[in-house]
């Protein structure tokens, strides 16, 4: 299902597909956060990111949300406890280097602000669990001895502590069924009123759009406010491949009709080179990095327009958040 970061409605500012229900050791709050940091680490970056992101958490704030008498912008926000470790907050006791009191205090978002630091350390996925955790965390836990880390000689040794917990606890939550099916996937953030569908009043297409992108876009934004269903292609109903695919047909332009080819439609292309138009395919709710399971049409000014998920219509969000859990890749059409 789609909850707020936490699975409790205090928590909603990013919502995740995540499963439900409890956890063998852990508190409906603990458990909540666990499922949180798995759903959002694992379709980012799989097991091994998710396995790290839980031993982080499990030091560093026995998976609760921490708020701080030190950096008084996180009591803004709701809390499962508190902490006093410099100005920490949330669940990876993250300084405000890391983000805003916000993004620190939300589950979701704090795991993604982990997981990008993770991913962009250099040979992460071939360094012990703890040390890749110790490189990105930076805590006391060095591998020099001293009062504050207990005179521990081992780098990362707060986070080894806890890998065979993590591992449990992940098992555990995958036994569980982790990914349920949430439809197409996260939809993301709004970039416009909601009655709206997200589109801003000022919004255009882009004069750089080819005059088939130009056609492509018209003909999905058109489609805003129109339900998502699975497997449907229009013209009533859409699921995100299904949109894409018909948003260009009508530019005479044929791609695959599911994700995992669209994906090697057109070309390759970076964010540095997007062009309106263009697919972006992301792990979604029930894919991965390398096998994505969600899709949409990239239409200029940071937006994207897309069939998000079973419950919600065709509607625009940002590029950022859209996303958020990584990028399968970027497509060329047209």
């Amino acid at each position: 299902m789609v909850i707020g970061s936490g699975g409790d409605p205090a928590f909603a500012a990013t919502p995740v597909c995540a499963s439900s229900g409890p956890v063998r050791g852990l508190s409906p709050a603990q458990a909540a956060n666990a499922r949180t940091i798995v759903a959002v680490a694992a379709a980012r970056g799989g097991d091994r990111v998710a396995v790290i992101a839980l031993m982080v958490a499990l030091a560093e704030s026995d998976l609760l949300v921490l708020a701080n008498p030190h950096d008084p912008a996180g009591a803004a926000h709701p809390s499962q406890g508190v902490g006093y470790d410099h100005d920490s907050l949330g669940l990876f006791q993250q300084r405000p280097s890391w983000g805003t009191a916000a993004q620190r205090m939300d589950p979701a978002a704090s795991t993604g602000l982990f997981v990008d630091v993770l991913l962009t350390t250099r040979e992460w996925s071939s360094l012990p669990p703890a040390y890749a955790a110790q490189v990105v965390q930076r805590s006391a836990y060095d591998g020099t001895p001293s009062p504050a880390n207990h005179y521990s000689a081992t780098v990362g040794g707060n986070y080894l502590a806890r890998q065979a917990e993590a591992a449990r606890l992940l098992a555990e939550i995958r036994a569980g069924g982790q990914v349920p099916d949430c439809g197409g996937g996260q939809g993301g953030v709004l970039a416009g009123p909601p009655g709206d569908q997200g589109v801003p009043q000022s919004w255009t297409i882009p004069a750089s759009a080819s005059p088939a992108a130009v056609t492509a876009i018209t003909f999905a934004v058109a489609q805003l406010g129109k339900p998502y269903q699975w497997g449907a292609t229009g013209p009533h109903r859409y699921d995100c491949s299904g949109l894409t695919q018909a948003a260009w047909a009508r530019a005479g332009v044929t791609i695959s009709r599911t994700t995992y080819d669209q994906m090697n439609d057109g070309i390759s292309t970076d964010t540095a080179h997007l062009q309106p138009g263009d697919l972006v395919l992301t792990p979604g709710s029930d894919g991965t990095l390398a096998l994505p399971g969600h899709v949409g049409l990239y239409i200029g000014d940071g937006l994207v327009v897309v069939a998000p998920k079973t419950g919600d219509v065709v509607k625009v969000v940002t590029y950022r958040s859209f996303v958020s859990r990584g990028v399968s890749a970027l497509r060329h059409v047209g």
